[in-house]
């Protein structure tokens, strides 16, 4: 199990130190802390730069998965030889393959498949399309995130989910650019829901989107704290299993 490292001062816990969020949440998280792996090395924060694709390079130097994202939060489309064709649009110049036997030199098919640590294709992708935003695959990085949509009713919805199963623990939080919020926890070995109600969603089979991404909005992503990335080291409240809740 990776430990914290003893400081010399208490952790503080804060939502006054996370810009942006939304005055719902109850969670708090450490102001100052370093991770040790199992191997005694420690996890140091990742200083996110400002501009997308000095972005999307730390994050693959930091061995996180990353792809390009359109300004709509969708992938960017398939070539030709990877787009299955459809009833209404045949295709013959598509070739049968599974995502991770796309011979494609770029390889920016496939969505969130694409995904990558390569740092010299990264700095490619975002030389190619600067203003591209920054999406991650939760499941192949390891995260499962509670997805908060205050303009769905995620914000009441939080607040009975904490009254029923107690504060949640603290972890790494990112304010989206759409008023919301991401929670992310290491992903657990049991299956889990897709939503834990109105405007409270899992994502894990999905992706999301990485600070400094630029919403539709024109807001960005932004993380919680002084704006560094941690790897999430919080594994996911057992209280959250469809199993747990159904016992409960």
């Amino acid at each position: 199990m990776p430990l914290l490292r003893p400081s010399a001062h208490p952790p503080r816990w804060s939502r006054q130190r996370a810009p942006r969020l939304p005055p719902h949440v109850a969670l708090r998280q450490p102001a100052d802390r370093h991770v040790l792996l199992p191997g005694g090395d420690p996890v140091k924060p990742i200083a996110v730069p400002a501009d997308l694709p000095g972005a999307a390079v730390a994050y693959a130097a930091a061995g996180i998965r990353v792809f390009r994202v359109r300004p709509d939060k969708a992938p960017f489309a398939n070539c030709s030889r990877c787009r299955p064709p459809t009833q209404q649009r045949p295709n013959p110049a598509y070739i049968p393959h599974r995502p991770e036997e796309c011979r494609c030199t770029a390889r920016t098919c496939h969505g969130f498949h694409a995904a990558t640590t390569d740092v010299r294709l990264v700095r490619r992708w975002w030389a190619e399309q600067p203003d591209a935003n920054i999406g991650a695959p939760c499941a192949l990085n390891g995260w499962a995130v509670l997805d908060i949509d205050p303009r769905h009713g995620g914000d009441q919805s939080f607040a009975v989910l904490e009254e029923r199963v107690g504060v949640l623990p603290g972890t790494v939080m990112q304010a989206t650019g759409g008023g919301g919020l991401h929670i992310l926890y290491r992903t657990p070995n049991v299956p889990l829901p897709g939503t834990l109600g109105p405007g409270l969603d899992v994502k894990h089979n999905g992706y999301i989107l990485l600070a400094p991404s630029v919403h539709s909005s024109g807001n960005r992503y932004r993380w919680s704290g002084d704006g560094r990335f941690l790897h999430p080291e919080v594994r996911w409240p057992a209280a959250l299993t469809p199993h747990q809740r159904s016992a409960a």
